[in-house]
């Protein structure tokens, strides 16, 4: 912790390696070379869009051994840190180890609001970001959302401005390899069972997700998801943890019928039938929202002005507009089981169910049956790596289908709508069998469907 200390304080002409030339690691290199530090990015292949970079900074397309002569390493998110022999050696060689989150935090005196969860967190932060920017005129949203931390706050610094608000969401792999980062306020939405084949297990991925508040002191806010049981039991004895739920009593907020009202005034403060967001995990997302602007003082009329015009992020229940009878949802971000459940709640009935794609996880039986039980699924497409696993579950309970290729799977899907049926691209796993990530994953459903209605 001493060496920690010291390199924060005597950043200039340290040698730093930072592992990862993504989004990431190309943000934490300028704001390293920015501050003085004699930066060597290293990248396990060779990418073509470093060449805007500084010429100060040194590229390599391999982990050398000049990894390891470092007085300071920053490791990008998609580095997996038990299994990389880069870093057992600079382990090896007591060289700190940080995340690219925690080394921004060493250069900001802003005030940070930082987000996690299994689901929900990129509504969260983008909600967030829309009321914040009304209210303070310099909000950055950054982290696993578009830019880096370590980018915004080299801007904040060449910049020299001094009202900042940082709104970063956070992943649990951003967090594994923090020290000492303490948000203003930290949100937790939800924690269930994701990216186990990384992190080891469930324990392990719950800890890391907690690393948000692991320096949380009586001058920081914690808010949590009550309804979560899991964070709910972890909490139960933290007085200083404001629980936000939409099925139980709340001291600050009630919610009836999908409206929710300020207790203390008892004024309505966003319907959500008039809002954009469907299903009651968006409920959930508009209340911790609501909440961490109150807890900032924000005034209703700002939180509902921004919340009415704010439209859903791409691939996440997002309603395509076309011409038809049916409707048609792309919930491509839909990469857990938890995140379909969520989707198919939000539907009274007629789901037809796109779900499939990428796992090197065991599919388990029982999990599957509990979420295709449901009334308002009226029948499900099965697709990919895994689909035929799924399809040889689900036909047990529900009428099912399996179609390899996921473009055939929408295809099918169409032509077997009916009026007032809901198409739903929720897949509840990963795309890496057909796609490179969910973003083209969901683009490829919007396509098929709008040539098909052209």
């Amino acid at each position: 912790m001493k060496k920690i200390d010291y390199l924060k304080r005597n950043i200039e002409n340290k040698d730093i390696t930072i592992l990862g030339a993504g989004i990431s690691g190309k943000g934490a290199a300028v704001l390293a070379n920015y501050l003085g530090a004699n930066v060597l990015l290293s990248n396990n292949k060779k990418i073509d869009n470093l060449n805007t970079l500084n010429k100060n900074i040194e590229i390599e397309y391999s982990h050398s051994n000049k990894c390891l002569k470092s007085d300071l390493v920053i490791i990008s998110p998609g580095i997996n840190p038990h299994k990389n022999k880069i870093i057992e050696e600079i382990e090896k060689l007591n060289i700190p180890i940080i995340s690219e989150i925690e080394f921004g935090y060493w250069f900001t005196k802003s005030p940070i609001i930082a987000v996690t969860g299994s689901n929900g967190k990129s509504t969260v932060v983008k909600l967030l970001y829309e009321i914040f920017k009304n209210e303070f005129k310099d909000a950055m949203l950054g982290g696993n959302i578009g830019i880096s931390f370590s980018e915004n706050v080299y801007n904040e610094l060449i910049n020299k401005n001094k009202t900042i608000i940082h709104i970063l969401e956070l992943s649990s792999f951003q967090l594994q390899k923090t020290i000492k980062f303490k948000p203003n306020l930290s949100c937790i939405l939800n924690i269930t069972k994701d990216h186990i084949k990384r992190h080891g297990s469930f324990k392990n991925y719950f800890n890391d997700k907690l690393k948000i508040i692991q320096n949380s002191r009586k001058d920081s806010y914690i808010t949590y998801n009550g309804d979560d049981l899991k964070l709910k039991g972890y909490f139960s004895s933290n007085k200083n943890a404001l629980p936000f739920s939409i099925k139980n009593k709340m001291q600050d907020f009630t919610i009836n019928d999908k409206r929710i009202f300020y207790t203390k005034t008892k004024k309505l403060i966003i319907n959500q039938d008039d809002t954009n967001l469907i299903g009651n995990h968006n409920l959930s997302n508009l209340l911790a929202s609501i909440q961490i602007a109150k807890i900032f003082n924000i005034d209703n009329k700002t939180i509902e002005d921004s919340l009415l015009t704010f439209k859903p992020l791409k691939h996440r229940m997002e309603k395509l507009e076309i011409k038809s009878d049916k409707i048609f949802i792309n919930d491509s971000k839909g990469t857990n089981l938890v995140a379909t459940h969520s989707a198919i709640d939000s539907f009274d009935k007629n789901i037809i169910l796109i779900i499939g794609g990428y796992s090197d996880d065991n599919i388990i039986d029982d999990d599957i049956e509990k979420l295709i039980k449901r009334k308002n699924i009226h029948s499900i497409i099965c697709y990919g790596q895994i689909g035929n696993k799924l399809f040889k579950i689900a036909k047990k309970t529900k009428k099912t289908y399996y179609k390899k290729l996921f473009s055939d799977a929408i295809l099918y899907a169409i032509k077997h709508s009916f009026n007032d049926s809901i198409v739903l691209l929720s897949p509840g796993y990963k795309s890496f069998d057909q796609f490179k990530n969910f973003e083209e994953r969901g683009d490829k459903f919007k396509e098929i469907v709008n040539q098909y209605y052209a």
